[in-house]
């Protein structure tokens, strides 16, 4: 049973963010903004995180935030572990008493909805960052979508950073259209807009490519790519800016192609604007994601893209306008598209020009946390204005959705 939801104005309202881990990509970038503009509205802010974590991601976390570590809590698929994970949580959610449990990532989203309806936490929303059961194999697609449809009803709300996110969730049958919301990821586009290009990149031409080196992201297959387009340049070379458990692979691979020269493996990077504007293209090879951040940036940054096809990725890249979007296992095409941009420089800078003309307000960091909070408060205000009884969470979706929505005065 759900505990009621808060009255306006009787406490300062507990939110709870749950992710998988606290790593340097975009989900934990959204979610460290979210929690930062919740602070500042006077909320009791906590974030619970699984143990894979980032000492440079751990510092941004918040003044104000209250951070937990749930050891229990990865991204492998373990079920004695899992279900340990669960208990724990829902053994950490009862003790904080949170009016809302926000959750982040594909793993976390799982575990942390199931133990926050375990606790009866009146408000449970979740970020889709990503669907886990797109683009993978059968059994896999089978086994994710069964646990997302496992968790749907009990989720109040979900969040998704893009139109294509919003509508292969509602596709795949998880919520429904007053429950599914579009929030784009925030971002300093101002710190992409007008930086300087960094003085130690290489001479010559160069391509950029920011992204974890995991498996998804299909470095090993860009750098195929690359060796292909670096035969006939001599003076173009790649910069793979990211960290991740491909590294020694990726390092082992470029020098089995002869490219330990022309290939620069730069770790994570502080300063990653510089070295987008140091590029003359940017790419992102990845089999799924989001609507990455990345790739806004590429845009804010002024930089043609070469990507390859992602659910919403037209919000951002216009094929053969600012870039171009090739099919997600064609990478001949992705070569080609790499090839004419590199060698006619007047078409890389028509498309630069349209990158830098793009208008990219929907991803401001100002408007993301406000947008949240509006979803946010909107369910609180439906569930106060309930009877103060105790209900099952499927009984109060089912009368929430009788009653519809109004619009909520927002807090300034």
């Amino acid at each position: 049973m759900r505990r009621s939801a808060p009255r306006p104005g009787e406490r300062p309202l507990r939110v709870v963010h749950v992710m998988t881990s606290l790593l340097s990509g975009g989900a934990e970038e959204n979610t460290l903004a979210t929690c930062r503009g919740q602070i500042a509205r006077g909320y009791d802010v906590w974030l619970i995180h699984g143990n894979d974590a980032d000492p440079a991601t751990l510092a941004a976390v918040p003044t104000g935030v209250r951070r937990l570590a749930e050891p229990r809590l990865r991204r492998e698929i373990r079920l004695a572990s899992d279900l340990a994970a669960i208990v724990s949580l829902a053994r950490s959610l009862r003790r904080i008493a949170p009016d809302v449990v926000h959750t982040h990532q594909s793993k976390a989203g799982v575990l942390g909805r199931l133990a926050a309806s375990r606790a009866g936490v009146p408000v449970i929303l979740h970020s889709v960052h990503i669907l886990p059961f797109l683009n993978v194999s059968w059994p896999k697609r089978m086994l994710y979508l069964a646990l997302e449809r496992l968790v749907a009803p009990v989720t109040d709300g979900f969040i998704s950073v893009a139109q294509g996110m919003h509508d292969a969730n509602l596709a795949a049958g998880l919520g429904t259209h007053k429950s599914n919301h579009v929030v784009y990821s925030g971002m300093d586009l101002g710190r992409f807009r007008g930086a300087v290009p960094a003085p130690e990149a290489p001479e010559g031409q160069m391509i950029a490519l920011v992204a974890a080196l995991e498996p998804r992201k299909r470095h090993a297959a860009f750098l195929e790519v690359f060796a292909e387009l670096a035969r006939d340049r001599p003076g173009l070379n790649l910069c793979l800016l990211g960290t991740g458990p491909e590294e020694a692979a990726l390092r082992a691979q470029a020098r089995s192609l002869g490219l330990d020269a022309r290939v620069r493996f730069m770790g994570f990077r502080a300063d990653v604007e510089r070295w987008i504007a140091a590029a003359d293209l940017c790419v992102l090879p990845s089999m799924r994601e989001g609507l990455p951040r990345v790739v806004v940036q590429y845009v804010a940054a002024g930089k043609p893209v070469v990507v390859t096809h992602l659910e919403g990725i037209e919000e951002i890249v216009e094929n053969g306008v600012n870039g171009f979007v090739v099919g997600r296992d064609d990478f001949e095409a992705m070569a080609c598209a790499v090839a004419r941009l590199l060698d006619d420089p007047e078409l890389a800078c028509a498309m630069s020009q349209a990158a830098r003309a793009q208008d990219l307000s929907c991803w401001s960091v100002e408007r993301m946390e406000p947008a949240i909070d509006r979803i946010l408060q909107g369910i609180l205000r439906r569930k106060a204005e309930m009877p103060a009884i105790e209900q099952s969470p499927a009984a109060i979706r089912s009368e929430a959705r009788g009653r519809g929505g109004s619009s909520v005065p927002q807090r300034n």
